[in-house]
């Protein structure tokens, strides 16, 4: 769905070199003609030389892939990748499948090269340069020939998209500052809880992390794309290789009136390019800091013929992971506990640590009679051993084909294929264990695990807390595994009058499977009861016992299926003074179906179930029934139009209206398992003088609840939990300021719930914009766009891990300090599964109940100035430009429930400004550019407080990243011609993000907040054309 203008003008600038003297698009050169015999027998040599490069360079690509699929075990670790036989085996399938695929490719780029033009006749430009002439698409309208009224459109050039040496499109929507991912890395998040794909997140709105459904609508071509990932829904920017973009458009505004569901935020439509004739070939490296590394290389083949074309484009791309011993600014601070003597980092290391929960003693191991030390720790750095940001390895493919059947009729067929892998080690298994010594009973509090190895140089009635990791050999190591396919027919008619009717078919799939391997802690908890295992040193353990405990992954599969059908009429309706009336209608028809496993397994029982397991006649794993299958489906039907009203025009514009355009849209969307919605919109663009333009634009729009975010496939999941999880989860500090008493020693127990609440309903939301655009100079343009968005009725999880919003707006809603019998009862009556071990006597035994599961939680309130400049200029030496684009958030306002105050989360904990600014210089046929990246700091609140020998931390600083891009197009021809260099260096200056000492969940986030880096990269790359 998108309008097609003749001029650029409309568009926002986005920091842009303008390449004054760089090549023109393959779509500007010379039409070739037929491959026929008069081509001569050159002709045919060179097509097989061609052909024959082809598949060299794609098997050898197929070879990278295949030499080291499993991939390495995290550096310091000796920890297999896969746990089982049966994954090897279904990791050999998906590589014949995947052979078949590279096999298919090479064929069609060979057929695609054998039927390219001769090599002067590809070459031939357009001696014009008329680039106006070409039609361009552009975002957020249904109406041919006009940019969409009110709206600010900001587009991401071919050059942008190159300059930033981005290998995948995640790390190019890294550089945008509309964007929630700007200045930091957007990657995959481990568990079946969290995101585990890469998907955008427009104006940083909430729950990015943890629901199923999004804010952003990611479109390909104009339309959706098969949602992808274990419990997400939402396609991955990933599958579109940044060297098939033409361009990106962004839309930062609320668009359900044109397409539907998840535009709140605004929309981002990936522009691929079709109009490819000839063969193209391009590769770059990159190496970094402690061997980090990366390499993606393109190749494309296109051939235009009079009345249609055909072309393929093939991508791999590979990168390095890296852990956080191998960043200074990874690191985990020291932090004050509940009921602890001292401060300590982790202390569940590899040599452990006891905790007396009567005393609150700390002990370093080797614990025993007369030898115990108080106020002691082995204390060490678990991020050193978790990735910090992940290896990834990806093949895509894109192929089109388009043909003019008729005069008056157009064909157009479009697909793609995605397979990606990532690994990545989330740190060396680490576990707590409350020990008693084997004569207490259960009515003891807490109640600990009878053992006989415990030991204790004080009262024989201690109740141990012992903390310890497994060792190096012992890593968590995760693997996400995602496979995507879609094809598109497009069927164009020209109708005559100016109208014109459009339809579309969209089919596509995705299967997504991540495996984490973890610890079974009711394996532990048996085999520590049966004298099978010594919490006070590992090595002294059973070896069955030890490796029936770590045979234990976090499990996720989902399968996704979309068909979508679409057709839309447009045209002129009436003549005004101002121009033409133009109207467009449409109906779309779409179907979603999603197939999810999710749970905790043992490798190779996943669907099956387990036997269980006993060592020595004790009980180590009981059975256990396989993962239940969770289905959803619905189908969505839809009525859609659009109104341009052109009040005045180039016809009869007068003093003060050069341009005044109305625009109204709406739609109607029926969906078959919550009911309706209709969304309207209204735009008015008002072009006072020829060098200002205002706009504005109003809007509703909504997001439908994934088929993720329901008990069927996402059912509630109960966890016990004590130690150090618990008082991570329940910081004493926050609760006591907040009213609540201290837990103590005999009731450090929490019940933490997770998953969907039946009857979740769609998000809503109210979107305004205004806006102008100046250019008081040649070459000088000016824009600012006020925005708003009025959430509500957000889909999401209560933010159990920001302490500070949680526990002073969630009490009675989301958690419950000192529930009574009935209402653990009930938690437990509610959960699906449940883990971990009950606490004793209950109720008094648990401190809270946290049902954390998603729901429509509140409201969220929004806004702020979208700001951008650019200015380019031609020299007597070359060309010179320069540019900016950033964002200033003015409110940020959320609510626990809808009818709760909203509190502000702006004026601490989050940065106001981001920017981004560009500065270019062309010489000759070399291209330099430097980029400054800035995310402005905030002051902190609640503080971070002193521990360890640090003071208190009340603020985070400022983060600036500097990079540089050079670009070399060689002179001369035959081999030379349309040969490039080009050389990048990101983060120059090797700047790290600033300090945040506070603790966090996820190890490898430890030590930094305002942004995160791989460091500083240097990248070399070389492009050719042929």
């Amino acid at each position: 769905m998108a309008s097609r203008i003749r001029s650029p003008a409309t568009l926002t600038a986005f920091p842009r070199p303008m390449r004054w003297k760089a090549f023109l698009p393959l779509s500007r050169r010379g039409r070739a003609g037929s491959c026929s015999a008069a081509a001569g027998s050159a002709w045919r040599f060179k097509s097989r030389s061609k052909a024959g490069a082809i598949r060299r360079l794609a098997t050898f690509f197929s070879g990278l892939d295949m030499r080291r699929r499993a991939g390495p075990p995290a550096r310091g670790t000796d920890a297999p990748r896969f746990a089982s036989e049966n994954e090897k085996n279904r990791l050999s399938k998906r590589q014949s499948r995947r052979g078949r695929m590279m096999k298919k490719t090479v064929r069609l780029l060979a057929l695609a090269s054998s039927c390219l033009s001769l090599p002067v006749a590809a070459q031939a430009q357009d001696p014009t340069g008329n680039e106006g002439s070409k039609e361009i698409v552009v975002t957020g309208s249904l109406v041919r020939g006009v940019a969409p009224a009110g709206t600010n459109v900001v587009s991401v050039s071919q050059d942008v998209v190159q300059s930033s040496g981005a290998t995948t499109t995640a790390q190019l929507l890294q550089t945008i500052p509309q964007l929630g991912s700007f200045n930091d890395l957007l990657k995959q998040n481990g568990g079946n809880n969290f995101v585990t794909t890469n998907r955008p997140n427009l104006r940083d709105l909430p729950a990015f992390t943890t629901k199923a459904n999004s804010a952003t609508l990611m479109l390909v071509d104009g339309h959706r794309v098969v949602g992808m990932g274990v419990s997400v829904t939402s396609p991955d920017v990933d599958i579109v290789p940044p060297g098939i973009i033409e361009r990106v458009e962004i839309v930062p505004d609320g668009g359900s009136a044109v397409y539907g569901s998840d535009a709140v935020a605004g929309v981002i439509n990936f522009i691929t390019r079709k109009d490819i004739n000839g063969l193209e070939a391009d590769a770059r490296y990159g190496f970094g800091e402690k061997n980090y590394w990366t390499f993606d290389a393109n190749l494309t083949a296109g051939r235009r013929w009079d009345r249609g074309g055909v072309s393929i484009s093939y991508n791999y791309a590979k990168n390095s992971t890296f852990l956080g011993r191998d960043r200074d600014f990874v690191r985990i601070y020291p932090a004050n506990a509940a009921g602890v003597s001292i401060p300590y980092t982790q202390i569940e290391c590899p040599r452990g640590t006891v905790i007396n929960r009567i005393n609150g003693n700390i002990y370093a191991l080797p614990y025993a009679r007369a030898a115990g030390v108080p106020g002691t720790a082995n204390q060490c750095d678990l991020s050193d051993t978790a990735s910090v940001y992940p290896e990834n390895e990806r093949h895509s493919i894109f192929a089109g084909l388009d043909q003019q059947l008729t005069d008056n009729l157009k064909f157009d067929l479009r697909g793609f294929y995605t397979d990606r892998d990532t690994y990545q080690s989330l740190g060396i298994f680490h576990s707590n264990a409350n020990v008693g010594p084997t004569f207490v009973n259960a009515t003891l509090t807490p109640f600990p695990l009878q053992s006989n190895y415990f030991t204790s140089p004080g009262s024989p009635f201690e109740v141990h807390q012992v903390s310890f990791g497994w060792g190096a050999d012992n890593a968590s190591n995760q693997r996400i595994a995602l496979e995507a396919w879609g094809i598109t027919p497009t069927v164009t008619l020209d109708m005559g009058e100016n109208w014109q009717l459009r339809t579309m078919l969209n089919y596509g799939q995705s299967e997504t499977e991540q495996r984490t391997s973890n610890v079974s802690s009711a394996a532990l908890v048996n085999a520590i009861r049966a004298g099978l295992f010594n919490p006070y040193d590992i090595a002294l353990s059973n070896p069955a016992a030890l490796a029936a405990v770590t045979n234990y992954q976090s499990y996720g599969n989902t399968r996704q299926e979309q068909f979508n059908a679409r057709a839309i009429v447009d045209g002129d309706l009436a003549t005004l003074p101002g121009g033409a009336i133009k109207l467009a209608v449409g109906a779309e028809y779409l179907y979603e179906n999603v197939r999810t496993r999710r749970g905790d397994v043992i490798p190779g029982f996943e669907n099956t179930g387990y036997p269980g397991l006993s060592i020595n006649g004790a009980l180590v794993i009981p059975a256990r029934a396989g993962l239940p299958l969770g289905i959803a489906s619905r189908d969505v039907k839809s009525l859609f139009g659009e109104l341009v009203v052109p009040l005045f025009g180039a016809d009869n514009r007068s003093g003060g209206f050069e341009e005044l355009t109305l625009s109204l849209s709406g739609r109607y969307d029926h969906y078959s398992d919550f009911g309706d919605t209709f969304n309207p919109k209204v735009g008015l663009t008002w072009k006072p003088a020829d060098f200002l333009r205002l706009r504005a634009a109003w809007g509703k729009s909504f997001a439908a609840p994934s088929l993720l975010d329901k008990p069927e496939t996402d059912p509630a999941a109960l966890s016990w939990q004590t130690g150090s999880i618990f008082a991570f989860l329940v910081p004493t500090s926050v609760l006591v300021a907040n009213g609540y008493p201290a837990p103590t020693g005999a009731n450090s127990n929490g019940m933490f719930i997770l998953g969907s609440r039946p009857g979740i309903g769609p998000e809503k939301a109210t979107t305004l914009s205004l806006g102008a655009d100046l250019e008081p100079l040649p070459g000088l343009r000016l824009s600012g766009t006020y925005w708003s968005i009025k959430y509500r009725d957000v889909i999401a999880q209560a933010p159990f891990t920001n302490f500070p919003q949680y526990f002073s707006g969630f009490g009675g809603v989301s958690f419950f300090v000192n529930p009574s019998q009935a209402q653990i009862d009930a938690a437990i009556a509610s959960a699906a599964s449940v883990s971990g071990t009950p606490c004793a006597p209950q109720p008094t035994c648990l401190y809270i109940i946290e049902d954390n599961r998603k729901d429509n939680l509140g409201r969220f309130n929004n806004s702020g100035i979208d700001f951008s400049a650019s200015f380019g200029t031609a020299t007597n030496w070359g060309a010179i430009d320069f540019s900016v684009n950033g964002n200033y958030q003015l409110t940020r306002k959320q609510s626990a429930t809808a009818t709760a105050p909203l509190i502000d989360f702006l004026d601490a904990n989050y940065s106001r400004l981001k920017v981004r600014t560009m500065l270019g210089v062309e010489i000759g046929n070399l291209r330099s550019q430097v980029t400054w990246s800035h995310s402005h700091g905030y002051k902190l609140n609640p503080v971070v407080p002193a521990a360890g020998g640090f003071s208190v931390q009340d603020r985070v600083g400022d983060y600036n990243v500097f990079d540089l891009f050079f670009r070399y197009e060689v002179p001369g021809e035959g081999m030379l011609r349309d040969l490039a260099f080009t050389l990048t260096a990101n983060n120059v200056f090797s700047k790290d993000p600033p300090v945040y000492r506070a603790q966090q969940i996820t190890l490898s986030t430890n030590g930094f907040a305002n942004g995160s880096t791989v460091g500083r990269v240097i990248q070399l790359g070389v492009s050719k054309r042929f």
